[in-house]
């Protein structure tokens, strides 16, 4: 792989959705996705001469050959996040033999399942909520959990799908809400036992030795109304506050540290990535979701430790690091 000694000597082109290409040239970033992705965009063109960005369709292969054409050193990879396509995307990019930041396929597509991704973790000893697959056809017997629960769609990302009645406190209503879920998204639902405390959320980037390093630790606060957990459509009220790392017990960053370095890895999380967790009465850590290329944006808590501009250079140079076979 070439050294690239000076910043001008690399040539980077973001990937994002083809539906905000247009606020991108326009610099009207009216959307949330626009924005979030432009300040990438931005933090890029800081850091390197030669920046692009090539709008990506799911279903479509445009985007694909745009990139093939222009011959990037790297591509930044923000388009399809925590949808169905974002992982066959991804698996293209590596046909192609195209270096991009983040994830691989398979990494993605376990991120995305909450089902196998719980399975995988509690198999290596991070703790994870209890929870209950429920698949169309899921009788009342099979939720043997201690309420309340909250009920999700199995295979989606960004709270979609979660509602204020998301959390439960029967059987029955933890099945009413999954009979939604089976109409609207076609796909199983998770039924966790929900895990009362403080939720954090983490970013990480890989160091220089491969190992997983915290970027920014930030506190998710919410109204007492919402029950204390993200919803698909009232977020008005919720916020990231940040955490100083100065703030942060030794002993809480060291856990979570130790968490990240088991949890990114065993299902196949590379370059960078995000964890949200539960510290409950008794101090004990929970992991509800470990996220494969994560939304960054420079107005997020989360990524801002030391600074934006830095944490994307180091997600640059971890994409630009050797990996060996399976990698």
């Amino acid at each position: 792989m070439a050294r690239y000694s000076r910043k001008k000597d690399l040539f980077v082109v973001a990937a994002v959705d083809a539906d905000i290409v247009g606020q991108l040239r326009s610099g009207r970033r009216q959307w949330w996705r626009a924005r979030w992705d432009g300040s990438v965009i931005d933090a890029l063109r800081r850091l390197y001469a030669r920046v692009a960005f090539v709008g990506v369709e799911a279903g479509r292969l445009d985007g694909l050959g745009a990139l093939v054409r222009l011959q990037p050193d790297l591509v930044y990879n923000l388009s399809l996040s925590a949808t169905p396509s974002e992982s066959t995307f991804t698996a293209c990019l590596e046909f192609a033999g195209i270096r991009c930041t983040g994830s691989g396929s398979q990494g993605i597509a376990l991120a995305n399942d909450k089902i196998r991704s719980r399975q995988l973790l509690a198999a290596a000893g991070v703790r994870v909520p209890r929870f209950a697959v429920l698949a169309p056809g899921a009788s009342l017997e099979q939720i043997d959990l201690t309420p309340p629960v909250i009920v999700k769609p199995a295979f989606e990302g960004s709270a979609f799908g979660i509602g204020i009645d998301s959390v439960v406190m029967t059987r029955q209503e933890a099945l009413d809400c999954a009979r939604r879920i089976w109409k609207r998204f076609a796909q199983p639902a998770v039924c966790d036992e929900f895990v009362q405390g403080r939720e954090l959320r983490v970013g990480l980037i890989e160091g220089r030795d491969g190992r997983f390093q915290i970027a920014g630790i930030s506190e998710w606060e919410y109204p007492e109304a919402e029950r204390g957990f993200k919803t698909e459509k009232k977020r008005r009220n919720v916020h990231l506050r940040p955490l100083r790392p100065s703030k942060v017990p030794r002993t809480l960053a060291d856990q979570i540290t130790a968490i990240a370095r088991t949890a990114l890895p065993k299902i196949g999380v590379r370059g960078y990535g995000s964890m949200d967790l539960r510290q409950d009465q008794f101090e004990r850590i929970t992991v509800l979701e470990v996220n494969a290329n994560p939304g960054v944006s420079d107005d997020s808590p989360t990524w801002n430790n030391p600074s934006f501009d830095r944490n994307i250079q180091r997600i640059v140079e971890a994409a630009l690091r050797p990996r060996s076979m399976g990698q």
